[in-house]
């Protein structure tokens, strides 16, 4: 049952005016006059009598709905609850490499790339509420899509970014993506010092970035790794590093995660990855914010029986009222 309290209670203490008014209606005994029919044996019409008191009632009942919307009536609704938006910007490596095999191929070809755009649709439909920006990198970087609450929008980049290997695809596969030459080797920093700068034009949130690749970097070798930590320490962003090989994670990687409050992962499998991102989202938790009660106006339980009083009202206007002779 919803509590309802008054926002005016001062004008509460006015009730006392329709009951006394009700009260006097019901005890008075008005100006007799002598009617010839009098002096007969007539019914004492009792019922009639009180039905007729009721409607002189009405004008007290309508006068106490009036004091009662007065008051303002008012309940408490159940706090809002918000959740804390993270930033996650995802920098999925689309080399030719990523295009090798990961996993089980029983069910056909699945590739690395195939295994970290699953785990990524998975991960952003089971965080919805975060919002998520999608960086390819290899020897360069692509902000493919800028940081959106539409998780949907990953997966429909999914046909355009496919990575090929010319070693593993046949040529009557046709082209699908990046030319080898042009995108070539694998340049970790240079992705992470991109998705920084998209990371840092978002005034509110935390920051995170979740980086998918299986190479190693030059650019973030020692001293370099020392550069990156630092533009990303100024802007408060928490990096996860996963490496899709059973290689040792090169230890600046290990290093530059670390240093953000992040970690790096292995993930040779399929199923690897999943429990990689179930781990990242324990460290990472959803934070939920809940605001104060919010006061809203209760005037409903009232309206039905002021509806009530002022038809009955205008019913008993016809005529339901003792007569003055």
């Amino acid at each position: 049952m919803t509590d309802i309290i008054f926002l005016h209670p001062q004008w509460l203490g006015l009730l006392a005016l329709p009951v006394i008014l009700a009260f006097w209606e019901w005890i008075r005994r008005g100006q007799p006059i002598a009617l010839p029919f009098d002096h007969g044996r007539q019914h004492r019409g009792l019922v009639l009598r009180f039905i007729v008191l009721c409607a002189n009632c009405l004008p007290a009942g309508l006068l106490a709905m009036a004091i009662l919307f007065l008051a303002h009536p008012v309940t408490f609704m159940p706090p809002e609850v918000e959740r804390k938006l993270t930033n996650i910007q995802i920098l999925l490596d689309t080399s030719g490499s990523m295009a090798e095999n990961h996993g089980s191929q029983a069910n056909g070809r699945h590739t690395r790339f195939d295994s970290a755009m699953d785990a990524i649709q998975q991960f952003t439909s089971y965080r919805k509420g975060d919002a998520y920006g999608l960086t390819i990198f290899s020897r360069f970087f692509i902000h493919w899509l800028p940081l959106t609450l539409d998780t949907d929008s990953i997966a429909l980049s999914r046909p355009f970014i496919i990575p090929n290997n010319p070693k593993i695809d046949p040529p009557s596969m046709g082209r699908h993506g990046l030319p080898d030459e042009l995108w070539g080797i694998t340049l970790i920093g240079k992705a992470l010092y991109g998705a920084a700068d998209i990371l840092a034009q978002r005034p509110t949130g935390d920051r995170m970035v979740i980086l998918i690749t299986d190479g190693e970097s030059s650019d973030i070798k020692s001293p370099k790794d020392v550069e990156v930590i630092a533009a990303l320490q100024a802007q408060n962003i928490t990096v996860f590093a996963i490496l899709m090989t059973n290689d040792r994670i090169e230890p600046a990687l290990v290093g530059i995660a670390r240093a953000t409050g992040g970690e790096a992962f292995n993930a040779v499998t399929p199923a690897a990855l999943q429990s990689v991102f179930k781990r990242i989202d324990e460290m990472k938790k959803v934070v939920v914010l809940e605001k104060k009660p919010q006061v809203a106006d209760h005037y409903a339980p009232f309206f039905p029986p002021a509806i009530g009083l002022l038809i009955l009202s205008v019913l008993a206007l016809f005529g339901l009222r003792f007569t003055p002779w």
